[in-house]
């Protein structure tokens, strides 16, 4: 009996070395083809470009995004009967669903009407009883009508920075230009808000109290008792140096491309104008366009609004979270990012944004991140309260920065990279400050 317990039992350890090396192997396996194509993704997508490749303008309806997709309002305030409230839920994307609702309606033509003080314009901003949908950065009534269905024929080019939509009177929505300090009214024809009302009265949306400061030419939400924030842990995907080289650089002639490898840096070009740098050790990707026989000399903001949207398709990766966030008008310099909950992932190295810069003589340049979020998975912490913004400025201003150089404050994600997996990253909540026109952590700036 002993002696056949023995051999049952080396047959059981057998199996189990086995089964150990064979994962062994497979692991090994997977690594040598990982680093052959890392080494060398143009040769192995030319291989395959005939059966598996899809040209810019053929991109599949489930990656390719429209105006309303990418040009949305990034949070909903509500206003009631004395304060106002940010409304965040862990269950619903607030503004899509205030979206679905809104494209029903049927609207009247744009009218400007007339605000002869800020006071007054802040009387509009502040209407009782009302949702506020709020954009990260002003865009054209072309673009906000477009989004939501309706026409404009004239304003077209006026600069949106919210949208007001009162739930007592069915007749109207105010659109807010705060540079300007300018607002327009589009009549309703036929809506329906009892689902709009509910949504501000849902006691399952958390409510922070908040009100509307201006910085700059801007009017931006300060949180008055400081906001609870849930922290997230995604699971990140890498996507293959081969699509961006694909997508790119094109594919009518692969054997055109070259590559070259310097230190941690692998640049591929066509052999003309164009240009795809890999930072291998972070992931960040750039993409210069030399080619100048298109100018832009004559664009309008509109124009930019649609060319950053075209490239930002170009590139060819899922965008479900991304929104437009930030627009430099000196440089023409587009910025995209990852929106989580309404909070936007602010990081280094090009992680959870695209930028899209595109010059006057036609020449434009995409900094993106190989990296991109995945799946969502458990996170190790819980949710971080953080402090009310006046006393964030009030710290920064006794720590010596120039209030003149603050020129926005939002709450947004970091982006940390996990301390148990590489694959994992960790989205924490925190006050960003745009200080001398650069996005830094508060925490980063008081204690330096």
């Amino acid at each position: 009996m002993k002696s056949t317990r023995g051999m049952h039992g080396m047959r059981l350890n057998l199996r189990k070395y086995l089964l150990v090396l064979g994962l062994l192997v497979a692991v090994v396996i997977s690594l040598v083809f990982s680093y052959l194509i890392w080494i060398n993704p143009a040769r192995s997508q030319a291989n395959s470009s005939a059966t598996s490749s899809t040209p810019n303008s053929a991109l599949p309806d489930s990656i390719r995004k429209k105006v309303g997709d990418i040009y949305l309002p990034t949070n909903v305030v509500f206003n009631d009967d004395a304060k106002q409230y940010r409304l965040t839920s862990d269950t619903l994307d607030l503004t899509n669903y205030t979206k679905k609702q809104l494209v029903k309606w049927q609207y009247e033509d744009i009218k400007r009407l007339p605000t002869k003080s800020a006071s007054t314009y802040q009387r509009y901003l502040h209407t009782k009883n009302a949702l506020v949908l709020n954009y990260p950065v002003a865009v054209t009534a072309r673009t906000v009508a477009e989004t939501f269905n309706f026409k404009v024929s004239k304003y077209k080019s006026a600069l949106i920075s919210r949208i007001i939509i009162p739930l007592t009177k069915m007749d109207r929505i105010y659109l807010l230009d705060d540079k300007q300090e300018a607002v327009y009214m589009v009549g309703l024809k036929k809506a329906t808000k009892q689902k709009l009302v509910a949504l501000a009265k849902d006691k399952d949306n958390l409510r922070s109290e908040v009100t509307f400061e201006k910085i700059g030419d801007k009017y931006t939400l300060f949180y008055q008792d400081g906001i609870k924030v849930a922290q997230y842990s995604y699971l990140l995907n890498k996507e293959t140096t081969g699509l961006f080289v694909n997508r790119l650089l094109g594919t009518n002639n692969t054997s055109a491309i070259t590559a070259k490898e310097q230190d941690a840096t692998t640049t591929y070009s066509d052999g003309a104008a164009m240009r795809l740098t890999i930072q291998k050790k972070t992931g960040s990707v750039t993409f210069n366009d030399y080619n100048s026989s298109n100018s832009r000399r004559n664009y309008s903001y509109e124009n930019y609004l649609t060319a950053g949207l075209t490239n930002l398709n170009n590139i060819g990766v899922a965008l479900d979270d991304v929104r437009y966030d930030c627009y430099d008008s000196k440089r023409h310099l587009l910025t995209y990012r990852n929106y989580i909950n309404g909070y936007p992932v602010i990081a280094a190295e090009s992680a959870g944004a695209y930028s899209i810069l595109l010059t006057n003589s036609g020449k434009k340049r995409l900094d993106f991140s190989l990296y991109t979020l995945q799946i969502p998975v458990p996170s190790a912490g819980g949710a971080i309260t953080l402090p009310n913004t006046r006393w964030v400025i009030s710290q920064l201003l006794s720590r010596g920065y120039d209030q003149a150089k603050i020129g926005d404050i939002k709450v947004g994600y970091s982006w940390n990279q996990n301390q148990t997996s590489n694959q994992v990253v960790d989205l924490k909540p925190t006050y960003f400050v745009k200080y001398d026109n650069q996005w830094s952590d508060y925490q980063s700036l008081l204690n330096s």
